[in-house]
C-alpha cells in the first residue's frame, strides 16, 4: 500500500457511499493476489481538448473515453487477463476487440490495482494519452466492430467541468458504474493531474449532494 493507498483514499473517500457494496483495495501490481483470482485488465484513454462550452465560459480540460455496458453501466475498454496473458497483454487485446483499433498499452501506463477478497477479482488499470483526432478515430471506429451494440452498446466522454446546480462532471459520477470504474476513473484524473485537486473533491461532494437532476430553463442557467 503505501503511497497509492493514501492517494485513492483521499481522491475516493466520499464516493463511498456513491457505488457498489463490493470492497475493492489497492495492491501493488506485483503483489496483486493469484491464488484463486480471477484478473482484469481496463484502460482509460484521454487526450487534451482545447475547447471552451458556451462562449468560452466552461473548460473541457480532457476527453476521457468511457463505454456504456451492455448492463447498462459505464465502464473501461478491457476485460479478463487469459491464462497465457499479461495483464498488459489482454488489455490491448481487449481493447482492439471493442474499438477496432490498436492502443500499444505498456507498463509505464499502469495507473494502478485492486483486488476484492469477496468477488476474487483483481482489476488493473491503465492509462494512455492519445492525440485528439486519434480520439476521434477510436470514438468513429467503435461503431464498425463485432461488439458494437452487444457487450458495447456506446461510447461516452466523461465531462470534467461542473455547471450549475451540480450538473456536469458531479453529475455524471451519479451514473451506475462496474465494479470500481467509478473510483478508476477519479484516482486517474487525480494521478495524471487532469483536475485541480480542490475542483476535484468539490464534485465529488456535489454528486454526493445531488437529489436528481431535473432540469428547467429556469433551474439552470449556463
Amino acid at each position: 500500500p503505501g503511497r497509492g493507498d493514501r492517494l485513492l483514499t483521499l481522491v475516493c473517500h466520499d464516493l463511498s457511499e456513491m457505488n457498489a457494496e463490493t470492497v475493492y483495495k489497492y495492491v501493488a501490481k506485483d503483489k496483486a493476489p493469484t491464488d484463486g483470482y480471477q484478473h482484469a485488465a481496463h484502460v482509460m484513454v484521454y487526450a487534451k481538448f482545447q475547447e471552451k462550452l458556451f462562449l468560452g465560459k466552461y473548460d473541457c480540460k480532457y476527453a476521457i473515453l468511457m463505454q456504456l455496458r451492455f448492463d447498462g453501466t459505464f465502464g473501461f475498454p478491457g476485460g479478463i487477463v487469459e491464462a497465457d496473458e499479461t495483464p498488459e497483454q489482454a488489455v490491448n487485446r481487449e481493447f482492439e476487440e471493442e474499438t477496432g483499433m490498436g492502443l500499444a498499452v505498456t507498463e509505464a501506463n499502469h495507473i494502478c490495482s485492486h483486488y476484492s477478497a469477496e468477488t476474487k477479482f483483481c482489476l488493473h488499470f491503465y492509462a494512455k494519452a492519445v492525440q485528439l483526432p486519434v480520439f476521434h478515430e477510436l470514438e468513429r471506429s467503435v461503431l464498425n466492430t463485432a461488439d458494437w451494440g452487444g457487450e458495447v452498446l456506446g461510447v461516452a466522454r466523461c465531462p470534467l467541468y461542473s455547471l450549475p446546480n451540480g450538473l456536469g462532471f458531479p453529475a455524471f459520477l451519479k451514473n451506475q458504474f462496474i465494479g470500481n470504474s467509478c473510483e478508476q476513473l477519479v484516482y486517474a484524473i487525480q494521478a495524471l493531474a487532469l483536475m485541480e485537486p480542490d475542483d476535484l473533491q468539490q464534485a465529488i461532494k456535489t454528486s454526493k449532494q445531488i437529489v436528481n437532476c431535473y432540469v428547467t430553463a429556469e433551474s439552470v442557467k449556463y
